[in-house]
């Protein structure tokens, strides 16, 4: 069987490409997203167009601490504090932040709840990391891949109302890429699965 080209920089098969229609969002704070590597070629994944449409967005592929030893790196060096995003009970709504409270740089982890709590727990070093998340969600719109919570949300939206927060920043290019993910998977799937989906 012959392997379906890939889009390099997208990472999506090259008939879907998306590139054309992601546009770079301009923002201050460094978003580090860490993606499980059962997450890569997943087509319904948003981690790389996420990455793609930022200015200051970095991909890490991993599980492991060897794998995030540059990131480390940078975390430390980097604006202060690192915070990470993710909702423990000891989390500060990201709503609530202030100037003297901002995020230097935010941390973001990709992948299922089951694979991003694994994540966590084989990473000591993120455990050490204040943690943000959301009071106030909007309402997920990923129709297309399950969820185990109500309040889950793709990490592209995730991202893009944490920086609405921080900065208030125009983050619709993130949405228009958003929707072009979407629309891109919603047309190979067959008319009666499609219809499941509206």
């Amino acid at each position: 069987m012959t392997k379906r080209q890939q889009c390099r920089n997208c990472q999506r098969p090259t008939k879907v490409c998306l590139c054309n229609q992601i546009s770079a969002v301009s923002h201050r704070t460094p978003v580090h997203v860490l993606m499980h590597p059962s997450e890569q070629g997943n087509a319904k994944g948003t981690a790389v167009v996420l990455c793609l449409g930022l200015e200051q967005g970095n991909l890490w592929v991993g599980e492991q601490p060897s794998d995030f030893s540059e990131l480390q790196q940078q975390l430390a060096l980097g604006p202060q504090p690192a915070m990470l995003l993710y909702p423990d009970d000891n989390a500060t709504a990201i709503e609530q932040l202030t100037e003297a409270t901002a995020i230097g740089q935010l941390v973001v982890l990709d992948g299922t709840w089951r694979k991003t709590h694994k994540m966590l727990q084989l990473n000591p070093w993120l455990q050490q990391l204040p943690t943000v998340s959301f009071s106030n969600a909007p309402q997920g719109d990923y129709q297309i891949r399950k969820a185990n919570r109500d309040d889950s949300l793709s990490t592209l939206e995730a991202v893009a109302y944490a920086l609405e927060q921080i900065e208030q920043c125009d983050t619709a290019p993130l949405y228009r890429s958003f929707d072009a993910i979407k629309q891109a998977q919603l047309a190979y799937m067959p008319a009666d699965v499609r219809a499941r989906y509206r």
